[in-house]
């Protein structure tokens, strides 16, 4: 039992479903033009149901969610932090290990031999690499992250 439905409901669920359906299917055919004579006459018969001072456009307002708002800003606020931090790391990674003359591997490839940045390179190259990839791999499952939040709100936004 999951949720509160177990097997037993949904399959008598299911083939409801799929006997209104079909039953419309054969009935209309499937026919679209059907379906928007079906939402007038809805409407029809909502603004019948009004109270006579009641106009009829009074329910076709719907508010915004609050919270559904709050939620929303508080994605993009995470999806702003996320994209800092991976811009960040990137930065980072540059520092360290980047093709530029600027870059701490680069620096430290360029020195004389018999000078302490030679044994600094001699002893912490490798050290430097490993931190570069390990921020790497970092930076590459913030980016992740950030694909799926927008994958989220891509499927949200086709509903």
């Amino acid at each position: 039992m999951r949720d509160g439905i177990n097997n037993y409901d949904m399959t008598r669920f299911a083939s409801k479903f799929l006997t209104i359906l079909e039953n419309d299917e054969i009935k209309g055919g499937g026919n679209m033009k059907e379906g928007d004579e079906m939402a007038a006459q809805d409407k029809q018969a909502f603004d019948a149901g009004l109270d006579t001072d009641t106009p009829a456009g009074t329910f076709d307002d719907v508010p915004e969610n609050p919270v559904a708002e709050f939620e929303q800003s508080q994605k993009a606020n995470a999806v702003s932090v996320l994209t800092t931090w991976v811009g960040s790391v990137e930065e980072f990674i540059e520092r360290l290990n980047g093709l530029n003359p600027d870059s701490m591997s680069a620096q430290l490839h360029r020195t004389d031999c018999g000078s302490i940045m030679s044994d600094v390179s001699r002893s912490e190259s490798k050290k430097i690499s490993r931190i570069a990839q390990d921020l790497s791999s970092l930076g590459e499952a913030l980016k992740q992250y950030l694909l799926t939040a927008q994958n989220k709100q891509e499927s949200r936004d086709q509903v």
